[in-house]
């Protein structure tokens, strides 16, 4: 009976390995699909704003908030506190506002460096010119996010499935190891 108990612990044990192995390496891969999402939602929140601000002549904190509500998630969290605290009334410009937005929220997303780099350099021109220019600074960065959403998709389609396939295949080689 104890070498039937000893197997079924291995057994056991193996599966633990295998499955946690697996799940991380899912979780890593998971990463790849968000990133190319959130740029895709950044872009699709710019294009609302540049309406909002070009057709709907809305004031830049309510349009804000309208598109936080609009884009959820993380990318809403950054609109959703610009505007607030533009809204605030507590003097800040909103570059400010979108920096401090910014500073506070990235580190709920999967974005890297070089996006965070695009968007505050949006910030910089948010809310400091007329609506044409706004219009030209949205326009581009929307350009520089389709940029990075390619190289993310690039990035999502080679290494989302080795991350996937590369953790059950960790965890398997970790039992055969250890067995």
């Amino acid at each position: 009976m104890k070498g039937r108990d000893a197997a079924t612990l291995k057994l056991i044990g193996s599966l633990l390995i295998i499955c946690s192995a697996g799940l991380a390496g899912l979780r890593i891969g998971a990463v790849f699909s968000l990133r190319t999402r959130q740029l895709r939602e950044l872009q699709e929140a710019l294009q609302l704003l540049d309406t909002e601000i070009m057709y709907g002549a809305t004031p830049l904190p309510a349009a804000l908030r309208k598109i936080a509500a609009a884009a959820g998630g993380c990318i809403g969290l950054i609109f959703r506190d610009t505007g607030a605290l533009l809204g605030a009334g507590k003097g800040y410009s909103a570059g400010e506002a979108w920096s401090l937005a910014l500073e506070r929220n990235f580190r709920h997303t999967a974005l890297r460096q070089e996006d965070l780099a695009i968007l505050k350099s949006f910030g910089e021109a948010l809310g400091s010119s007329d609506r044409n220019e706004q219009h030209k600074h949205i326009e581009l960065t929307a350009f520089h996010l389709r940029q990075e959403s390619d190289k993310a998709e690039t990035a999502r389609q080679k290494n989302e499935r080795i991350w996937q396939y590369g953790g059950f295949l960790v965890g398997i080689s970790l039992v055969l190891l250890f067995i």
